[in-house]
């Protein structure tokens, strides 16, 4: 298992971390095109309601200043397992949003032409999204609970190896 956070290779490497991260930087600004392109070309006519492609920017949003900070950073406090679960809550319940409004229209309304397809591509790639920060929680949890077993095993050894030192010098005296 690998203690130190800033090594390059094996399954909690540098390179895991940040091409997750960079995936999610990406699709996140792909979504906020998506959504901000059907906000831009919006018919008011239409009785369709905003409300789920207004949600859509906040996760998007979230995601990119979470992965920006990331990729400028050192994050190793367990915290972040937590901010990562809630932005995978958030892309969950955009994914689940967009996908009931794809099969069952809102209020009796259909979702048609251009708006149809970027809410397909958004729903698709929102779901993708929440499952690389479900990774991204359960990486940062295994490795927050291997560094930490590492550290203690550590600190125990360090004390018994102490407690013994004086023995060992007595009896050899």
């Amino acid at each position: 298992m690998i203690r130190d956070y800033w090594d390059l290779s094996g399954p909690f490497g540098l390179a895991v971390r940040a091409s997750l991260r960079i995936l999610q930087f990406v699709l996140s600004v792909v979504v906020i095109g998506l959504y901000a392109a059907s906000l831009a070309s919006w018919d008011p006519s239409t009785e369709i309601r905003r409300t789920t492609w207004i949600f859509a920017l906040v996760p998007a949003v979230l995601s990119i200043l979470t992965s920006a900070y990331h990729c400028l950073a050192t994050v190793t406090h367990a915290v972040w397992c937590l901010w990562d679960f809630s932005l995978a809550v958030l892309w969950a319940a955009l994914c689940g949003t967009s996908t009931s409004i794809l099969v069952g229209g809102e209020d009796g309304v259909s979702v048609r032409g251009g708006l149809r397809s970027r809410l397909a591509a958004g729903a698709w790639i929102s779901g993708i999204i929440m499952v690389f920060y479900v990774l991204n929680t359960l990486h940062a949890c295994v490795w927050c609970c291997a560094s930490r077993k590492f550290t203690r095993t550590t600190d125990r050894r360090s004390k018994i190896g102490m407690e013994s030192l004086p023995e060992r010098q007595a009896e050899t005296a």
